[in-house]
């Protein structure tokens, strides 16, 4: 099993190509079984859908790189488990498209095998991809119509 600090290194040298959009280098680390989602509700699209396969994995992080600049996210901390590193980062996110900027945290988790990343999970601000993506509105207008939001049922949610 590799050490902590390697794979603390594996994980910074990904991060540093994602910055500099070099997919080619993420490719590289990457297990032949590889798998990638963004941790969100369907609800998202194809956003929050899991690819596993090199092409839609290369295909899926091109776009990624094309519309969301992270540059501005800085590794506020690395936690090891054997094999599993979960980083916290933290800083400024922009959506290209429409050079939206938000300060945001992200979770991320990778497992590694034989010294390569085998899963990779992110966990984001789903509120902020929902409305910057044009899936709500600014201020997170759209509501679920078949949801009761009488009253009491809000007072239930908040016991």
């Amino acid at each position: 099993m590799p050490r902590s600090s390697e794979l603390k290194r594996a994980v910074q040298a990904l991060y540093r190509a994602r910055i500099a959009n070099d997919i080619d280098t993420i490719m590289a680390q990457l297990d032949p079984e590889f798998s990638f989602r963004i941790a969100a509700s369907g609800r998202l699209g194809a956003i929050a859908m899991a690819v596993n396969t090199p092409e839609s994995v290369r295909s899926t992080f091109l776009d990624l790189m094309d519309s969301w600049d992270l540059s501005g996210m800085k590794t506020i901390g690395t936690y090891v488990d054997g094999e599993t590193i979960v980083t916290h980062r933290s800083g400024t996110i922009r959506f290209i498209p429409s050079d939206t900027e938000a300060e945001t945290e992200f979770i991320d988790k990778f497992t590694f095998r034989n010294g390569r990343i085998i899963d990779f999970t992110e966990f984001v601000d789903t509120l902020f991809v929902a409305e910057t993506i044009g899936l709500l509105g600014e201020q997170g207008d759209h509501r679920d119509e078949t949801a009761d939001y009488s009253p009491s049922t809000l007072d239930r949610m908040s016991l």
